[in-house]
């Protein structure tokens, strides 16, 4: 008999996942994933974001629905790291990327600058920035140079650790990607799959500002859709190797484990986004993220309900989830708030 993964007081297979919506309001989609799936998380993309008022009427929007649904509030994401990769164009306060940031500023500027995004996202209703990267580029010719703070590992991380410190001060969760690091590559995971570069099998190099990082209370860590052939066969988003043996064991990190899109080609071209979403799972990862195919998150709900051997693992996940979530600041601001604030900028 099929054991099926349970659920808790707040909602059941769809706490597993991340999604994204098709557009700025609160539609019928967005009310079946939060409503009715239940899900755990909202990713926005500029399809999304239209200005500071409308921002925050969706997530306001979003958040209410969640409280109808009995669930906790819903962690509402974006990708705020600067450079090329910030959805939120201005009045918002536009980042440098990062490798100009590891050039030219100090990291008391980086955790200035980083707090006050973190003050403007919450603003807005959004608690979670998918920043920043810890990745660790050889040279040019990988596709993180510019997202990166340094070639320099120890650079890296005191940077990316004054950015944690400053999202967290600033109210908004850090999510420190992409483990255990695309430094070493030199395809991109969006069309395929990376294949890490390194001999070493310790990746001492790619993990120094990870375990810096977990060190610093991050409480979130991204998956990379990286192939380390010295762990395993799996890419790592799908290796318990890389997930458990690694990240939670010889690491210690006690946080949620995000999955990059498996949407990605790197993924995608192997696996049907419910079954790699079963597999991440099983792997170790606590959120599942599914950023444009929401036909996919409501077959991906119901695949994981039916999957066996998942119960302890999903049980794990729930609680750490449901102890994040319970642990976000409400959705306090007004939104005349937001108004002023952004008429001065």
């Amino acid at each position: 008999m099929t054991q099926a993964i349970p659920g808790n007081q707040a909602a059941g297979c769809g706490q597993f996942l991340m999604v994204g919506l098709p557009g700025p309001e609160m539609d019928a989609v967005a009310q079946e994933l939060v409503g009715d799936l239940k899900v755990g998380g909202i990713i926005l993309f500029a399809r999304n974001l239209e200005s500071p008022e409308q921002v925050w009427q969706l997530t306001h929007d979003l958040q209410h629905a969640a409280r109808e649904a009995g669930s906790p509030p819903l962690l509402i994401a974006l990708d705020q790291e600067g450079g090329r990769v910030q959805r939120l164009k201005a009045p918002f306060t536009i980042i440098p990327p990062a490798r100009e940031l590891g050039e030219t500023a100090t990291l008391e500027a980086v955790e200035r600058l980083a707090h006050k995004t973190a003050r403007e996202l919450a603003l807005v209703g959004i608690n979670v920035n998918l920043a920043p990267v810890l990745d660790v580029p050889r040279g040019p010719d990988c596709p993180q140079w510019d997202r990166a703070y340094g070639q320099d590992p120890w650079q890296v991380a005191r940077f990316a650790r004054a950015a944690i410190q400053g999202y967290l001060a600033g109210g908004v969760l850090p999510v420190a990607k992409h483990f255990p690091g695309l430094g070493d590559t030199l395809a991109d995971s969006h069309q395929e799959l990376p294949l890490a570069q390194s001999d070493d099998p310790s990746r001492e190099t790619d993990l120094l500002p990870f375990r810096e990082a977990v060190a610093a209370g991050v409480p979130a860590i991204m998956t990379a859709h990286l192939l380390v052939p010295k762990w395993d066969s799996r890419p790592a988003t799908l290796s318990a190797a890389a997930l458990q043996g690694w990240l939670r064991q010889k690491l210690g990190f006690k946080g949620v484990i995000i999955t990059d899109d498996l949407e990605m080609g790197a993924i995608a071209t192997r696996l049907p986004v419910d079954q790699a979403a079963c597999q991440a799972l099983a792997a170790g990862a606590d959120l599942l993220l599914i950023c444009n195919d929401w036909p996919a998150a409501r077959e991906t709900t119901r695949v994981l309900s039916e999957v066996a051997n998942l119960a302890d693992r999903a049980r794990e996940s729930a609680a750490r989830l449901t102890r994040l979530r319970q642990a976000l600041s409400p959705h306090g601001t007004g939104l005349e708030e937001v108004r002023e604030y952004f008429r001065g900028k």
